[in-house]
């Protein structure tokens, strides 16, 4: 027996494993999936049953496979019935997510290498639309006025693609059943790190990250920013109300309807005005290709 298998083995005399290996698995240990590892800030796959470094790529977070709940419950008075019933979701692949939201500059690299379209619809508003004719001051800023399509090809040109509703939501949310991305308390505004209306911030969106911005609300479970306020981010599904009452007993690696006018959008935005918006499995959605919005954005996904 390996020393690190020996020193599993004395943990659960002393503790008590009934076969099962506690969640705060000492790094380098044995696991049995991701979830084992997930409370580790580096460690967190599961590789031939040991907890060990993803290696996602850089500028992305690790978001493992596993299950976790999804929605919400009636009780809940923000609930609605779009995000009911809270049931289970298993996602069996892990895949790394982007830290920040797609920055202008990502997008436009992807259209110096001709694999995003550059419009002059690009700048859907004069006043709080992030793109501009030439590279400058807002290159950090989260591209916004992005049309389904074009988040996608500027996912696809990095490498990845848009999450889905599920995938996004255990990104978001974790295995611990968070409310909002960073846990339970209610959005204190833009000081703890969340961008939105309804606190009084300005109204504008934020750069992706700089060594100005803090704050307990910044992160999600995963470690990902601004997956509550700043822009609403796209997701790779069509829109259905009665998405989430499909799976009612449960799905796994769910998938919204294969067509339809709506595509789905998450997170909330600089332009929110109720905290409800920011809420973990807050549901929304918006035209794909036929309007844009100064406050919509996106993130893109890795698939491991």
């Amino acid at each position: 027996m390996s020393q690190t298998l020996r020193l599993v083995s004395l943990l659960c005399l002393l503790t008590g494993c009934d076969g099962i290996m506690p969640t705060n698995v000492i790094p380098g240990t044995v696991c049995h999936s991701d979830d084992d590892c997930d409370s580790q800030t580096s460690l967190r796959a599961c590789v031939e049953g040991v907890c060990a470094d993803p290696g996602c790529p850089s500028g992305t977070v690790y978001v493992g496979a596993g299950s976790f709940a999804r929605g919400c419950d009636a009780s809940d008075a923000d609930c609605p019935a779009s995000a009911q019933p809270l049931h289970t979701v298993q996602i069996n692949h892990a895949l790394c997510i982007s830290t920040t939201e797609l920055s202008v500059g990502q997008y436009r690299a992807c259209v110096a290498a001709g694999r995003c379209p550059k419009s002059t619809e690009l700048r859907c508003t004069l006043d709080l639309a992030t793109w501009t004719e030439s590279a400058g001051n807002n290159e950090a800023l989260p591209m916004t006025c992005l049309l389904w399509s074009e988040a996608e090809s500027a996912c696809r040109f990095q490498g990845g693609r848009l999450p889905t509703e599920a995938e996004w939501e255990k990104a978001a949310r974790g295995r611990d059943g968070r409310t909002y991305p960073w846990g339970r308390l209610q959005p204190l505004g833009c000081a703890a790190g969340v961008n939105y209306a309804g606190s009084g911030c300005l109204l504008q969106p934020w750069p992706a990250v700089s060594t100005s911005r803090q704050g307990a609300q910044l992160y999600s479970a995963s470690r990902a920013v601004d997956m509550a306020g700043n822009v609403w981010e796209w997701v790779t599904d069509y829109y259905s109300d009665s998405t989430y009452r499909d799976c009612a007993m449960g799905c796994t690696d769910p998938l919204g309807p294969l067509s339809g006018v709506t595509r789905s959008r998450r997170g909330g935005g600089f332009q929110s005005s109720q905290a409800k918006e920011l809420k973990a499995w807050w549901r929304d959605f918006h035209t794909p290709e036929t309007a844009r919005s100064d406050g919509q954005g996106a993130r893109c996904v890795f698939p491991r």
